[in-house]
């Protein structure tokens, strides 16, 4: 994981770079009407050669016919949430390059190719755009900048991992990091567990520094701050639990240990100085904790001998898949 800054390359030239690969811009879109058609043409103009294709998401304001008027090619997406439009487009595109990002006019399309860079030079898997790396003006409102500055710090204490915003709709992958990472995710958690996975499979990711622009008048978030923002931070916990069992199940149950103490400490002692044990519900739940706890640790220690295996399993299903060439 790195960030870094678009190279001394000119964009013409990055862009002449990208002609030789099939590029596809998905564009996923609920309601997008006031911008979409901006949107598609700031695209064409930057990428000539790509293919621009917008996911509808159910949209009952004349989006898909709006981006169909404007050229772009149009994949429905009935089920709600941008997790499914996402999931959608990498389904049914074949690309070998895919830029994702937001119909809502507030990345500039013109950075595209200081995304693509890292990409095409082999230096990342996935390109990011980041909002708040230094230099950057981005046009945050109040609860969604402490969401930016609170997310990335929860993933760092997690995973160790020092990534300045995993938010970011705008961002540019290989075929390769799209067709192996497994997403599950149904709406706006869709980056968050793009970042964890490419993270847990050691997939490189490099960050471009972007501005976030306002919002357009006419143009509403459809983001709900306090339920999403829940759905985000609830999915980090269930990918942290799936791919470090050892670190969350045996965190958890070190933490039931040591509260466990509390009261068998109490017990332990009165029984040292009595000999009578006259605390029996203390002492039943300091038995149950510790127990709890080294099921728990237990638990983690199975699961990640699990996961240690499905790893290996997975790397040659893949060297099967892909073997290595052979020099002559």
């Amino acid at each position: 994981m790195s960030s870094g800054e678009p190279s001394a390359a000119g964009g013409g030239d990055i862009v002449a770079a990208s002609a030789a690969k099939r590029v596809a811009v998905l564009i996923p879109c609920l309601n997008e009407a006031p911008t979409v058609a901006k949107v598609i043409e700031d695209f064409r103009r930057a990428l000539p050669a790509a293919a621009i294709y917008v996911i509808d998401n159910g949209s009952t304001d004349g989006t898909a016919e709006i981006a169909a008027a404007n050229g772009a090619q149009v994949v429905l997406e009935t089920r709600r949430g941008k997790g499914f439009a996402v999931r959608a487009g990498f389904r049914r595109i074949d690309a070998d390059l895919y830029v994702m990002v937001d119909g809502d006019d507030t990345y500039p399309a013109e950075s595209v190719g200081a995304l693509l860079e890292p990409v095409l030079a082999g230096r990342a898997d996935m390109a990011v755009g980041s909002r708040r790396m230094a230099g950057t003006s981005s046009q945050f409102r109040p609860l969604n900048r402490l969401g930016n500055w609170l997310f990335p710090a929860f993933l760092r204490l997690l995973l160790r991992v020092k990534l300045t915003d995993i938010l970011s709709g705008f961002r540019v992958m290989t075929r390769d990091f799209v067709q192996g990472v497994p997403i599950t995710a149904r709406d706006f958690e869709i980056e968050a567990e793009l970042t964890v996975k490419a993270v847990e499979r050691s997939y490189r990711i490099v960050e471009v520094p972007i501005d976030l622009r306002s919002r357009p008048e006419r143009s509403f978030s459809k983001l709900r701050p306090f339920h999403d923002g829940r759905r985000i931070l609830w999915t980090i916990v269930l990918l942290f639990r799936d791919y470090r069992p050892m670190a969350f199940f045996g965190g958890l149950g070190l933490a039931l240990m040591i509260i466990g103490l509390i009261p068998g400490v109490v017990v332990i002692s009165e029984f040292v100085e009595t000999g009578l044990v006259p605390r029996f519900p203390s002492a039943i739940l300091a038995v149950a904790l510790e127990l709890a706890g080294m099921l728990s640790i237990a638990v983690g220690l199975v699961l990640s001998a699990v996961s240690r295996r499905f790893q290996e399993l997975e790397a040659k299903l893949e060297m099967l898949a892909r073997p290595p060439s052979r020099g002559s």
